[in-house]
Order: C-alpha cells, then structure tokens, then sequence
C-alpha cells in the first residue's frame, strides 16, 4: 500500500486577483486509490471571496467538462452555494484589523474539507463574481480582498 500524497492545487493568490483558476491537478484514481477520498485545506489571509473545487471526469476536459463539488464542514454541514464565502460571518470577520475605520474586511484562517468521488482531474477556484456591488479598486488601482496563501490536496 502506498503513501497519500499531498498535492499544492493554489498558493498566492494575491489580494488583487479577482478570479482565479488553479491548474488541473489529477484525481486519486490515478495515483492507485480508487476509495476516493479527497481532503483540501485552504489558507487564507484577510480573504473576502468564494473558494471551491471543481472535478472533472474527462480526460482532455474543456470549461464544460468542469463541475462544482460541494464542500462540507467538519460538523458535516454542507454549504448551499458551490463554493465556501469568506468571509463566513460578514459582521464578524477574523483577518487582521486593517480595514476601513480599523475593522478586518476578510477572514483569516484555515479550513480542510473531505470528499468523496472518483475524479479524473480536480482544481481549486478562487471567486469573486457573486459580490453585490462589484469590487471597486482603491486609487492605486488595488483591491485588498485579501488572497489564499496556499490550497493543499490530500490524496
């Protein structure tokens, strides 16, 4: 029996990347184990946005091939949307006191999610498309939304 591996699907993000798309990384299938279990931890800085993972089963996917997997806590919750918004309780959220009239705008934190499935390929998503109103950059041109420092996939 082999060992799990662990996978880097994202890292550095940066606070001004309003979408982003990690590259495809290959499923469990392939690396011999067909249990499919699938954990994810996401580390996140002064994060406002979604993030979620997205599996596929072709083998030569395109942007029609990909479809959301839904993520669940560790109490077992499932979220409604396909991704995880950050940050979780907008009137409270845990990243650094650096936000206007000194409150954090995002949530600082990790996060691991366990999965079921058998994929051919997996990758993780960064999103920001569902925030009312959009995103406006400040006057030089930057967005501080906070970024994801690093996405890890156990396998």
């Amino acid at each position: 029996m082999s060992t799990r591996k662990s996978i880097l699907m994202m890292h550095n993000t940066g606070s001004d990347d309003l979408n982003v798309v990690g590259d495809k990384i290959k499923g469990d299938s392939y690396y011999g184990y067909t249990d499919g279990i699938h954990t994810v931890q996401v580390t996140y800085q002064n994060f406002t946005g979604g993030f979620g993972i997205q599996g596929t089963l072709s083998l030569d996917p395109t942007d029609d091939d990909w479809f959301w997997i839904r993520l669940a806590d560790a109490s077992g919750n499932c979220n409604q949307s396909p991704y995880i918004e950050y940050p979780t309780d907008s009137l409270n959220p845990t990243g650094s006191k650096a936000g206007t009239m000194n409150r954090s705008q995002g949530d600082t934190g990790t996060d691991a999610f366990t999965f079921i499935g058998n994929f051919t390929y997996l990758r993780a998503i960064l999103t920001r498309d569902y925030i009312q109103p959009p995103p406006m950059p400040t006057i030089d041109n930057k967005y501080y939304l906070g970024q994801i420092d690093r996405v890890l996939l156990s396998i």
